[in-house]
């Protein structure tokens, strides 16, 4: 004898539709089985693009755009106090913070250090490493509390450069455009202390 289905759970467990493609994954199936895997990925790969979408260094690109560099970003969590990088060891890649607060610090000879300035969401540092100069990195980075970060390396752009050249050429221009007016900053600052130091010893 065929066991039968009380009234109901058939159709909560088989629910017919027109279109089994559009299948709804919402009410008793997801309370019984939970939200499907691509859900979940799809939930975190929307919320990556709309976080890209806010730092100026991609101000300028479409949505596909968005959704190919986020295919290739590496987006690493850090504790409270944890090194970020270090001071005088070479960088690979810029980092972008999506959450929390990062603290810049300068190691002096003496060792003592000195907080230069805090980074928040969405911030961008570090993007000389990602065009790939080798260059040696002159200050530390610490998460200040729970921090969560975006990195993007050389290798992923070098990568992106040979399945979407015009993507890639972009993110470069822009990154050089960044670079040139932060070396342009940093020189002027340099220019005006060294300007001021002779007057400052100089006798009132």
């Amino acid at each position: 004898m065929k066991k039968a289905f009380y009234p109901g759970i058939k159709k909560i467990l088989f629910p017919l539709h027109k279109d089994r493609d559009l299948l709804d994954t919402s009410g008793p199936a997801r309370a019984m089985f939970g939200p499907p895997p691509e859900t979940v990925a799809g939930r975190r790969g929307r919320d990556l693009v709309d976080f890209l979408k806010q730092v100026s260094l991609f101000e300028d690109l479409a949505l596909g755009d968005l959704k190919r560099l986020a295919r290739i970003v590496h987006e690493r969590s850090y504790r409270d106090g944890e090194i970020i990088y270090e001071q005088g060891k070479p960088g690979t890649a810029m980092y972008l913070v999506r959450g929390g607060v990062v603290d810049i610090v300068r190691r002096k000879r003496n060792s003592e250090e000195i907080s230069l300035l805090l980074l928040e969401p969405p911030a961008s540092f570090e993007e000389l490493a990602a065009t790939g100069a080798e260059v040696v990195r002159w200050t530390s980075a610490r998460a200040h509390g729970p921090v969560s970060l975006v990195a993007i390396g050389y290798p992923d752009l070098d990568a992106l450069s040979r399945s979407f050249p015009l993507l890639a050429n972009k993110i470069l221009k822009r990154l050089a455009q960044i670079i040139a007016v932060r070396l342009q900053i940093l020189l002027e600052a340099e220019y005006f202390d060294d300007e001021r130091s002779p007057n400052s010893d100089s006798p009132q």
